[in-house]
Order: C-alpha cells, then sequence, then structure tokens
C-alpha cells in the first residue's frame, strides 16, 4: 500500500507531516469528487482521528443530518477512526457497519514512508433493510427529530455487498497512487533523500529485476481494468444525460400541448351546451330565428378555436416527434436544415420563454444536407440550454443567435449568446467530462462533453470556445460534408 521507501531517514523527515503537507487540497477533493460522482458513491478522505480533510461527496440525508450534530459529528469521526485502523491493521480490503447509522463503510489507508497519515472512507450502502427502531433512538441520543431521521432513511442507497466488494479494489488501488504520489512529492523536497532512495531503489532492481517486472505489469494491468471501469461508467452517464434531456423535453411539449387541449375541450363543452339548449327549443317547437343564429354564430366561433388550437398542438406534436425520432436514429439522411432548426426551437418553447429569450436563426432556408439530423439536434439543443443554465441569471432575457454558412464540403456553425460570458480560468476546460461550475446545484459536466465528442468523433469536425466575461459567449462548429449541401 506505499511506495517504496529509505529506512529509518523517510519515516523521521515526515515524522510531522500532513497529507495536506504533500498533496494539495484542491487536488485531493477534485479527485475525490470525480470518483464519487462517476461510481455514484459517498466518499470523504480524513487524517488517522477521523477528522475531514476534504469535504464530503454524495454524502446520504441520513449522514448528513447526523454529522450535523456535535454528537452526532463526534461518533461519525470516532467510527471513520475505528476503521481506518482497522483497514490499515488488516492491510486488505474490509468493510464494516458504522457505528453512527448502520450503514456499510469502508476504508483504505493512505501511507507515506511506513506512516499512516491518511484514510479514504466509502461507502453509506445498504444492502439489508436498516432497523428504523434503531434509527429513531439514535436520533433522540444526537438531537434530531426521530422522523425526520427516518424519512431521510428512505434515501435508497441500495447496492450489492458484491459490486461494493469491487469497488473496494479501485479505492484501494487509488489509495496506493495516492501513497505513491505523497511520497515522489517528499522526495522532490528532499534532494538527498532522493539521492539515497534512487540508489537503493537500483540495487534492489538489479537483485530482482523479473520480479518488479511481473509486479508492473501486474499493477499496469490493475490500473487498466480500473481506468475500462471509469470509462464504461463514464459512458454510461453520458447516456443517462441525453436520456434526461429528452425527458426534459417531453415534459416541457406535454406541458404546452395541454393548453391548446384544454381550450379546445372547454370550446366543445360550451357548444354542447348550446346544443342541448337549441334542441330542446326545437322539440318544444319554441325555437326562434334569432335563438339558431345566436347558436349558428356561437358554432363558427368555437369551430375557428378549436381548429386553432388543434393545428397548434398538432405543431408541437411534429416538431417533438421529428426531434425525438432523430435522436434515436443514427443513420444519414437527407433533410433541411432550416426547417429541422425551427422544429428543434419550437421542442424548447417551454424552456425559452420562462424568460422570454430571443432566438435569431441566421440561415438560408433552402438548405439541404446529407448527414445526421440526430446530432444537429444534440448540438443546439445542449448549447441552448447550456446558455439557459450558466449564461443568464433566473429571469433575465436574453438574446441567442445561430448562424449557419456554407460553402463547397465545409459547414460553418456559429452560436452565439449575450450572458454573463465564461472566466478565462474555466475556459479551457468546459468540454472535459465532469467539469461543471454548478456541482451541486443540477450540473452534471457533461453537456459540452457530449457536443465534443459528436462534434469530433461522429461529425469529424471542429469546435472552437470564445468568450469575454460580461460580454456573452459564442461557439464556433466546422463540419466537413460528405456529399456537400445543395439550395
Amino acid at each position: 500500500m506505499e511506495a517504496i521507501i529509505d529506512s529509518n531517514t523517510a519515516e523521521t523527515m515526515i515524522e510531522t507531516l500532513t497529507l495536506l503537507d504533500l498533496i494539495s487540497l484542491d487536488d485531493l477533493q477534485q479527485i475525490q469528487d470525480v470518483f464519487g460522482d462517476a461510481i455514484g458513491i459517498a466518499t470523504i478522505i480524513t487524517d488517522v482521528n477521523g477528522q475531514p480533510i476534504t469535504k464530503p461527496s454524495n454524502f446520504s440525508k441520513v449522514c448528513n443530518m447526523v454529522r450535523a450534530t456535535e454528537k452526532g459529528q463526534q461518533n461519525c469521526v470516532y467510527s471513520g477512526k475505528v476503521l481506518g485502523e482497522k483497514a490499515h491493521r488488516l492491510l486488505v480490503p474490509t468493510y464494516q457497519k458504522c457505528l453512527s447509522s448502520g450503514f456499510i463503510d469502508a476504508s483504505a489507508p493512505i501511507i507515506v514512508a511506513g506512516r499512516h497519515i491518511a484514510n479514504w472512507i466509502v461507502g453509506q450502502i445498504n444492502p439489508d433493510e436498516v432497523d428504523e427502531q434503531r434509527i429513531r433512538s439514535y436520533a433522540l441520543e444526537v438531537g434530531i427529530s426521530p422522523d425526520q431521521l427516518a424519512e431521510a432513511l428512505r434515501e435508497p442507497r441500495d447496492m450489492t455487498l458484491a459490486s461494493f466488494e469491487k469497488i473496494l479494489d479501485l479505492v484501494w488501488l487509488l489509495a496506493h497512487k495516492l501513497s505513491t504520489l505523497a511520497y515522489n512529492n517528499l522526495l522532490l523536497s528532499r534532494d538527498n533523500l532522493k539521492l539515497l532512495q534512487a540508489e537503493k531503489e537500483i540495487k534492489q532492481l538489479n537483485q530482482d529485476l523479473g520480479s518488479r517486472v511481473w509486479e508492473f505489469e501486474a499493477a499496469n494491468a490493475e490500473l487498466q481494468q480500473a481506468i475500462a471501469r471509469l470509462q464504461e461508467t463514464q459512458a454510461h452517464l453520458i447516456q443517462q444525460e441525453k436520456l434526461a434531456s429528452l425527458g426534459g423535453l417531453v415534459a416541457g411539449i406535454a406541458h404546452e400541448i395541454n393548453t391548446p387541449i384544454g381550450t379546445g375541450v372547454t370550446a366543445v363543452s360550451y357548444i354542447e351546451q348550446e346544443t342541448k339548449s337549441v334542441v330542446k327549443l326545437f322539440h318544444e317547437n319554441s325555437l326562434k330565428k334569432s335563438d339558431l343564429e345566436k347558436y349558428l354564430s356561437a358554432a363558427q366561433d368555437v369551430t375557428k378555436i378549436v381548429m386553432l388550437n388543434l393545428r397548434r398542438a398538432s405543431e408541437l406534436i411534429s416538431s417533438f416527434k421529428k426531434v425525438a425520432v432523430d435522436r434515436s436514429n443514427d443513420e444519414r439522411q437527407y433533410f433541411n436544415l432550416s426547417n429541422y432548426i425551427g422544429a428543434i426551437i419550437l421542442s424548447l418553447r417551454p424552456q425559452l420563454k420562462k424568460a422570454n429569450h430571443n432566438i435569431i436563426v441566421n440561415c438560408d432556408e433552402y438548405l439541404s444536407l446529407d448527414s445526421y439530423p440526430g446530432d444537429f439536434s444534440h448540438i443546439i439543443t445542449n448549447l441552448i440550454m447550456n446558455s439557459l443554465t450558466h449564461a443568464y441569471p433566473a429571469g433575465e432575457q436574453g438574446t441567442i443567435t445561430l448562424s449557419i454558412c456554407w460553402k463547397t464540403d465545409m459547414l460553418t456553425l456559429i452560436y452565439s449568446d449575450d450572458g454573463k460570458g465564461i472566466q478565462d480560468k474555466h475556459l479551457a476546460k468546459i468540454f472535459e467530462p465532469f467539469f461543471t461550475t454548478k456541482r451541486g446545484q443540477g450540473g452534471t459536466g457533461l453537456g459540452l462533453h457530449i457536443i465534443y465528442n459528436i462534434v469530433t468523433q461522429n461529425l469529424k469536425g471542429t469546435i472552437n470556445c470564445s468568450s469575454l466575461v460580461g460580454s456573452g459567449t459564442s461557439f464556433t462548429i466546422r463540419i466537413p460534408l460528405k456529399n456537400g449541401g445543395t439550395l
């Protein structure tokens, strides 16, 4: 679990050092957050006494409530200390029930030069039913409402122990890498120790080179497996993000359709009552010309209202159907780009009208392409939703411009908004997976990453972003056209 070390010299030199002396808090937090988001499990890094070093990631409602109390925090810290001591003592992946909530937790020790300096704790899984009566009693012990803590217990935290054990292998591997990184940082700051360490490593490599090669290959195989698992998880999260985006469109369109349908139902109900009245007068031989004229006038008005609203609902359904079908179809098609962009924007109307955003589209109405309409739907939808999420504060109205230029076999799409812009320190990271400035506020960090993959991999194009804080953001996308475009 630790890097190759010098004798007592290395231990003496780090006797008073902590993990934060060797690795920055920002680096530790980023590694932990990305791991927690990718795997979907609670995680925190603590010192050997159970005191938190990083902020927790993906903690359950129960644990957050317990840690918010003084007594609960003391118990959780003590539980982390006991768990870390056990893992360090056994030096194999193991787990046990948390001393506070009863969830299953595990710990991997971070060891530098033979000194146990920190623990990577993961868990808060619930493979079996937790005793609710025990939780209620514990709530009274730490000063929480038993009903509130019992309600928080209903949050799903299910995971089989078999799945958890596989995750533990990855955690131990990553903890080993952190141990190695911390030790290497120590060596970089201790030139004399580094030279001494290098001499010892050379001697040891000469003695058992074959064994070292085998160990390297084994470690490399483990790392490749871990990378493969992370890539598989990333692909799964990207697919979930695409489905969530489509789900948002479904909810918005359903709400929009309810309005014209409701209006039509009201109008038909009114004319139904008027018809019953006219029929009654007719059977009673008391129907007057004025009554009939009034009824016919109302019928004409209702017919116009119903037809207008049915056409509106039909347009919404047609636009959504086209966009939804294209998203699930990865075949090349010949389509009119201007009409298709109009259908996409119509399907996004529920989101756009919340702040009455203005959309300007500059595209030749006769431009047709032989390409993948579903990819264009993903690109335009995600760019617009990214602007709505990041560019404009809640309720602020803005203008989004979409300009299409076509020359021979190259299509250029320029998307821009007049929002608050992107800070320089973030601009270089916007296409990285899981990077978001809205973490904890619903941001996944996958929207622009999906766009980047579609443009560069599916469409074999390029995408660049420029931004000025306070003046908006612009994306320039260039896509080669296999069979060109036509007007």
